[in-house]
């Protein structure tokens, strides 16, 4: 006896299926790794770390004084270079994130600064009927 072929919509729905169970199984496993990552390396450096952070600093400031960083291969290179940039783009979500907003400050349309206002206050209002 023959099997009817399936459609494109139900090889779809059975290779999501498929995908789910394994991705749902994975889970827990991923969670942790996951935890663990966001722990180690999202947290603010503790007091006991301080000496390295600024060893590595002053290590960085060196290679680039003594041009050192001309010896680096390709891939040392482009490792440093993503961590750069990771700080980088951290620094502009941070922005992003204390001014609420993505694309710059929300000002409102009434507003008026106080420099504006003491200056407007000091002005001598013109005499019209002179003209």
């Amino acid at each position: 006896m023959a099997t009817r072929k399936m459609n494109m919509f139900e090889k779809i729905a059975n290779m999501t299926g498929v995908l789910y169970r394994h991705q749902a199984a994975q889970w827990p496993r991923r969670a942790q790794l996951l935890k663990g990552v966001f722990k180690n390396e999202l947290a603010p450096p503790s007091q006991a770390q301080w000496p390295a952070v600024k060893a590595d600093f002053n290590k960085v400031i060196q290679t680039i004084q003594s041009g050192q960083y001309k010896n680096l291969t390709v891939k040392e290179a482009m490792v440093y270079s993503a961590v750069a940039l990771e700080v980088v783009f951290w620094f502009f979500v941070g922005e992003m994130i204390g001014r609420r907003y993505i694309f710059g400050y929300l000002v409102p349309s009434d507003y008026v600064s106080c420099e504006t206002k003491k200056l407007a206050k000091n002005q001598i209002p013109e005499d019209k009927t002179a003209l």
